[in-house]
């Protein structure tokens, strides 16, 4: 799908998105971006193999902003871009043969955090596969701290699918924690980070606080994995909102086995009571 932006960037955004279940599809799935423009992207729900190929329409919050740093309602945040090959993998799971070493790239903040901020990512870019090939791609994080943090391609256990040979851009959207007010008071915006406590698809699911009331029954979420303690790999998804919270699960693909259990994780959050445009 193409989504347009209410107002075109003065320079090409970086975007984060975040998979949900709203439409009751509880396959291992993401939504990959390509084509992002100063006036909007194109997204769509992907599966990792050896998955029911069949695709459900996923209704997904998404958050654009333009790298650099700024403040926002009081908040600082901090946009920017890497371009890499390097890749973390389920080395211990069906491993594809030729694999380079697992490798993590340092991103240096420009801005000194006062605590470890909600760290938001997503892949930006479609240069090693198409909407229909097999090279799954998500983002690996680990290593948030108040100045830097860690960030491969991940592969999860679908190394025997597919090569990365070209560069993938990773975005990130760095957000100090706390509440802001937005749009003269029209809009709340909430970042928080959880505890070492979100766990994989088939365990329990967590609820996230966001730090404060919103008010509206159904927020605007984004989240990401933002440790990596799973030897198997994983990424964040949605399970539903309330006004104070957010059911997040770590999901995983099922290419080497069909278990999606998951050790605890760290998970970043932002949300919104509505849309907004700054």
């Amino acid at each position: 799908v193409s989504i347009d932006f209410t107002k075109p960037f003065a320079e090409v955004p970086v975007v984060v998105v975040t998979p949900a279940t709203e439409s009751g599809n509880t396959d291992p799935a993401t939504v990959r971006l390509k084509d992002i423009t100063t006036s909007g992207f194109s997204a769509r729900v992907t599966k990792p193999p050896k998955t029911n190929r069949g695709y459900h329409t996923e209704k997904v919050a998404f958050l654009a902003a333009a790298p650099g740093v700024r403040q926002l309602g009081g908040l600082q945040v901090e946009a920017g871009t890497i371009s890499t090959q390097k890749c973390v993998y389920a080395s211990n799971k069906c491993p594809g043969s030729g694999l380079p070493g697992i490798e993590w790239q340092q991103i240096n903040f420009a801005y000194e955090f006062p605590a470890p901020p909600a760290f938001l990512t997503s892949v930006q870019t479609l240069n090693n596969k198409n909407f229909f090939a097999e090279t799954w791609l998500t983002v690996g994080v680990n290593g948030v701290s108040t100045s830097d943090a860690w960030v491969p391609l991940e592969r999860a256990e679908t190394t025997s699918y597919g090569r990365v040979n070209k560069d993938e851009v990773v975005g990130y959207i760095a957000i100090q924690g706390g509440t802001a007010t937005l749009q003269s008071g029209a809009v709340t915006m909430a970042a928080a980070v959880s505890g070492k406590n979100v766990r994989g698809w088939t365990n329990e699911i967590v609820d996230v606080p966001f730090g404060t009331d919103l008010s509206v029954g159904s927020p605007l979420v984004v989240a990401s994995q933002c440790t990596h303690y799973g030897p198997d790999g994983g990424w964040a998804r949605l399970q539903g909102a309330t006004s104070s919270s957010v059911k997040v699960a770590i999901d995983e693909d099922v290419t080497c086995d069909t278990e999606r259990s998951h050790p605890e994780e760290i998970v970043s959050v932002c949300a919104f009571s509505g849309p907004c445009l700054l």
